[in-house]
């Protein structure tokens, strides 16, 4: 079908500036004065100028959140370039985030440190962490298991919410489906040596009716409370102690995709990480100890039935140094391992047929700066209990042929191991899984001017050994490594401003390709367009946030169309305390169907609709 207005205005808006394409990294600071001082610690686990991060990276701070008028995560994620969000509803609903067209399961998420990746399903959860809890937000987009381990073949997504800065507000919330939110958050320095801060949050919904075989009354809502926390003392001028922990409890209904029927799921889940910091001179060492618990309850929503129950949990140990008393030259390493464990009860009357694994890893980096280039390498080991050792690299280059311009180039590979689900579900596991694992390569030009930082990034990735789930010779699913995919990109990003009113557009196009047929990857646009406009007159914000997601295919021959999503936004601060904020979601009403249940029924998300806040900060 053909494009809507905005995909071709993004488009002539893109072209009409430059005849090269656009981005948000701009050069080092020993190239020019004004570059971007933007700092980065997602990408190689030290902090490090964006110019000199080789991958193409986001970083979203709180001001920027606060600029959007964001509810949740998920609604930052939705500005960033690369990304895709597709929930089966609204945000407390079932959602995939896909970078660069990979799987939801092949973008590692991690929270305060925290991985959140689940053992069984291997996705993230995030849809009902608060927007205004966080902190900052980095995306980087392309491979980084040699960095990380399992799960990071299209990136990684790091969530901060830790901060010094003095705060204390309180957040009373209200909008369409009877959704309500009462919120608290405190943060800045306790004593000289001392800083931490505490969010709180209960927000429920009536929500709406998600699928289009359930019966017209229905609605699908939620109800949840989170809590999330993080301390930091620092001993002496070497040695600093952090804990951070979240933790959370959702009732979430949705439709079962065969018949329609309410289902619910309630979810209860915590993390705790304790980190020592040792720094002196330019030797830095952390140590991590982390653990995480998942226990959630699926069943019908009327309790006529018994639920089932999974219950997972991950302790981990991180130890990680970097030495910088080099010229030019920075080496990382350290060691990585963690121990997970599942069981499943309730109606599930067999347990898996194993129910614990481990891993252990080892890694190490060198990062080097001189002049004009950036080389960076990088490589990791990991001994999975489940299917034995496997070593991921990635290799990457970058140079200023101008003050403003910079070529880059990486390469590397990445793996995702395979879940408790695919290994031990009972009598369909197979415990002769191999991880799937990725090829990916990219080249890049960057640069910004007195008007515009931009970017434009070219990229592949081969990816092999899918799991699919699939009948066996006797009609039941088992899984096996059987499928490919491949997905070929181009990413244009650019920030600029007219009048005093901020830009942000990014362009992708992309083609996700199952090898074994050539069709289309399901649920993945070949075209994403995004704007982000903002503007702040005294004490009056206003945000526009335009999306526009090609033509997606679906499981069955089913097809997704293409649609166009613009948000508006508006603050105003009433006094130096005192905060109101408006946004309407979807304005244009648009009907969007993000996935194919049973037959011909699909699964929407909202429609026009609309949120408030009130702000008080002490």
């Amino acid at each position: 079908m053909n494009k809507s207005c905005l995909a071709i205005a993004v488009t002539a808006s893109l072209s009409s500036y430059a005849s090269f394409s656009l981005a948000e990294v701009t050069s080092s600071s020993n190239q020019s004065k004004s570059a971007d001082e933007t700092m980065v610690v997602t990408a190689n686990r030290v902090e490090q100028s964006k110019a000199s991060v080789l991958a193409p990276t986001t970083v979203v701070t709180r001001e920027d959140i606060e600029k959007i008028k964001a509810n949740s995560v998920l609604d930052v994620l939705r500005t960033v370039p690369g990304i895709e969000i597709n929930s089966s509803g609204g945000n407390a609903q079932e959602t995939s985030i896909y970078i660069r067209g990979t799987l939801t399961k092949h973008a590692l998420v991690i929270l305060d440190g925290v991985r959140l990746n689940s053992a069984t399903n291997g996705g993230a959860s995030i849809g009902l962490i608060p927007a205004y809890a966080i902190e900052r937000v980095e995306v980087v987009r392309g491979p980084r298991a040699a960095v990380y381990g399992s799960d990071a073949i299209g990136g990684v997504i790091s969530i901060t919410t830790a901060t010094k800065t003095r705060n204390h507000q309180a957040r009373l919330g209200y909008g369409s489906h009877d959704t309500k939110q009462l919120g608290w958050r405190s943060s800045g320095q306790i004593s000289e040596s001392t800083s931490g801060g505490i969010t709180l949050q209960a927000e429920r919904s009536d929500g709406f009716n998600v699928y289009q075989m359930a019966p017209e009354s229905d609605k699908h809502g939620y109800d949840s409370k989170v809590v999330i926390g993080n301390l930091a003392h620092s001993i002496n001028d070497n040695w600093t102690l952090k804990l951070n922990g979240m933790s959370s409890a959702s009732d979430v209904e949705y439709a079962n995709a065969f018949d329609g029927t309410k289902q619910e799921s309630e979810s209860t889940n915590y993390s705790l990480a304790g980190t020592a910091l040792y720094h002196r001179e330019q030797f830095n060492s952390e140590l991590q100890v982390s653990t995480s618990y998942n226990q959630g309850r699926d069943g019908d929503a009327a309790g006529k039935n018994a639920k089932s129950e999974l219950t997972t949990s991950r302790n981990s140990i991180l130890w990680f140094n970097s030495y910088s008393g080099f010229d030019y030259l920075t080496l990382n390493a350290g060691l990585d391992y963690y121990l997970e464990k599942a069981n499943r009860g309730g109606s599930n009357t067999t347990d898996y047929g194993k129910t614990t694994k481990d891993n252990k890893a080892a890694f190490a980096s060198a990062l080097f700066e001189y002049n004009k280039a950036s080389l960076e390498a990088s490589a990791r080991h990991d001994d999975d209990s489940a299917f034995g050792g496997h070593t991921t690299w990635n290799l990457g280059a970058g140079y200023f042929v101008l003050d403003t311009i910079q070529l880059v180039a990486s390469s590397g590979t990445a793996f995702k191991a395979p879940t408790f689900n695919d290994l031990y579900w009972p009598n369909a596991g197979n415990e002769s899984l191999k991880p799937e694992t990725s090829m990916s390569s990219e080249i890049g030009v960057r640069g910004y001017q007195s008007w515009m930082t931009w970017e434009i990034t070219a990229y592949k990735s081969d990816i092999k050994d899918l799991i699919n789930w699939a009948p066996n010779d006797s009609g039941n699913y088992v899984p096996s490594n059987v499928d490919e995919a491949s997905v070929e990109g181009i990413e244009l990003q650019g920030q600029f401003a007219t009048w005093g009113v901020q830009h942000q557009l990014s362009a992708d196009f992309k083609n996700p390709v199952n090898e074994k047929d050539g069709s289309q990857l399901i649920r993945r646009a070949k075209q994403n367009f995004k704007l982000v406009s903002t503007y702040q007159l005294n004490d009056l914000e206003l945000a526009l946030i335009a999306n526009y997601v090609g033509e997606r295919k679906d499981k069955v021959g089913g097809t997704l169309d293409a649609y166009t999503t613009v948000d508006i936004g508006a603050g105003y601060k009433v006094t130096e305390a005192l905060a109101v904020s408006v946004k309407v979601n979807n304005l244009l009403d648009e009907e969007i169907y993000t996935a194919l249940g049973s037959g011909t029924n699909y699964y929407k998300a909202d429609g026009r609709n609309v949120f408030a806040t009130v702000d008080y900060k002490f």
